[in-house]
């Protein structure tokens, strides 16, 4: 019978399809099988593991609703032609099978165009090695949430020390050089309590880097303090950041926004969790604020009270701002294999696949033309962007501050941090002494410098932004202690 003899080289022929094992279809003697192609569709939905038993079961339960012509020899085993082959050729019955056979072997070739094609999905893969998530100094240590730090005795870099604000949410994924991807445990530091900062005279690929996350961002931190001691001695070269520059400090945050928030409900500056300490003279304040306000329009400023705060808007304060389009396979959703992990581990994990970190820091950033689609300003609603490409960088800024603080001002939802942008944020400034002498503000004359260590009140100053929410007020974006001893 020619029609067994297709049927089974279709069955041998599946073999070699890798299709779920989850699918076999269960089959025995007693099963009633309607026709071929179920015996078909049985065998495609095995695995090659268990494709010989599946073929097997499915012989047995079709040979069961078939006579054999003869009885077998006792002891001997009844092969498949006297299962399947009818000794009596009639050619009626043979025409009507080959028949058969063609539109088989129509539907048949339709499978496999179609139902073979079944690609099953590989394992997923194990949790990245260098993730630092049970590592000894991970995030969180035993000393994250205590208000004060560590004995400035313990501080690698003194007189000033880095770390994550205490219950700011902001969670450290590792420490690493900015052109690696491999998490350590550098000496004196921990991604919980200590931090490290950087002097500027790093070798290139040697400037430590912070990889962070938080309810709203993933991103990575580059902090430079000129008076900072060096992290790694080893790694100091004769030039410099700061070199032929006036500022001292330098911080630059590069990452992802993980939800859309309008600009103008975002902000930076300084927020305190006590009352200041005895404060210069009155005129010296004001002047200052005065000062500030002029830098910083939208400028909120709030010296008296329990919780002292100075906040302006992000996008308008930083220095410089730029944002790059992610290519559609980048930052896509990796799946983890996460059996045995916690809900905190899972959300670490997603971070990581939404955002590894940055690798570039230590290249110069440059406030963009206005009409590039490297800058923010396309984005704001009735706005025109002047062609300012020939432009110096300090008249590219003034253009972004002037147009940013309008839109906070008007408290406008648009434009918007949004999800499939990469942001980078850079702020500095000369006016902040982080010297043995202790933390001061250089007013320059006739004023000089202004210690601060009475107005803080034994509270460190911050690298932070918000959110501004209805309900939660200010949640941070990221938030980072500078404490000097």
């Amino acid at each position: 019978m020619p029609f067994a003899r297709f049927l089974l080289s279709k069955l041998d022929a599946t073999k070699n399809h890798p299709v779920s094992s989850s699918n076999i279809a269960t089959i025995n003697s007693n099963s009633t099988v309607s026709s071929p192609l179920t015996l078909l569709h049985i065998v495609i939905m095995s695995d090659s593991n268990n494709v010989e038993v599946a073929v097997s079961e499915a012989r047995k339960a079709y040979a069961s609703q078939i006579t054999p012509p003869s009885s077998p020899v006792p002891g001997e085993r009844p092969t498949v032609d006297d299962l399947f082959f009818d000794t009596k050729d009639d050619a009626e019955l043979t025409e009507s099978i080959k028949a058969v056979e063609k539109r088989l072997s129509y539907v048949v070739s339709k499978l496999e165009e179609e139902a073979l094609k079944i690609n099953v999905p590989p394992p997923l893969p194990e949790v990245p090695e260098n993730l630092p998530i049970h590592k000894p100094h991970a995030y969180p240590c035993r000393s994250t949430n205590l208000s004060l730090p560590a004995h400035p005795s313990k501080w690698p870099q003194g007189p000033v020390m880095l770390r994550p604000t205490p219950k700011s949410n902001t969670k450290i994924r590792g420490i690493r050089y900015v052109n690696s991807f491999d998490y350590k445990d550098y000496a004196g530091f921990c991604a919980g309590c200590i931090l490290p900062i950087n002097t500027g005279a790093e070798a290139a690929g040697k400037s430590l880097v912070i990889d962070f996350e938080t309810k709203y961002f993933v991103g990575t931190l580059l902090m430079r303090i000129k008076e900072a001691p060096a992290a790694e001695e080893e790694n100091q070269t004769s030039e410099s950041y700061f070199d032929g520059k006036k500022r001292r400090f330098q911080a630059i945050i590069k990452g992802r926004f993980k939800e859309e928030l309008p600009m103008s409900h975002c902000v930076t500056g300084q927020i305190f969790d006590r009352p200041t300490g005895k404060l210069p003279a009155k005129w010296i304040v004001s002047s200052g604020i005065r000062f500030f306000s002029i830098l910083a329009p939208q400028l909120e400023a709030s010296i008296d009270g329990n919780e002292p705060k100075f906040l302006a808007p992000l996008a308008a304060t930083a220095h410089s701002v730029l944002q790059n389009e992610i290519e559609e396979n980048e930052g896509q959703e990796q799946q983890y294999c996460t059996t045995g992990k916690s809900e905190e581990e899972k959300e670490q994990l997603f971070n990581y696949t939404l955002y590894a970190g940055a690798t570039d820091l230590e290249e110069p950033v440059e406030e963009p033309p206005a009409s590039s689609d490297r800058s923010i300003l396309p984005g704001v609603p009735g706005f025109s962007p002047p062609n300012n490409a020939k432009s110096s960088i300090t008249s590219r800024q003034k253009t972004r501050k002037k147009c940013m603080n309008s839109v906070s001002s008007k408290k406008l939802e648009d434009p918007r941090f949004v999800t499939n942008k990469e942001y980078c944020f850079e702020f500095y400034q000369h006016l902040l002494l982080f010297g043995k002498d202790g933390l001061a503000i250089d007013m320059g004359m006739p004023v000089g410098k202004i210690s601060m260590a009475q107005p803080l009140n034994g509270q460190p100053i911050k690298c932070m932004a918000a959110v501004k929410t209805a309900n939660a007020g200010l949640e941070p974006l990221w938030s980072f202690d500078i404490w000097h001893e």
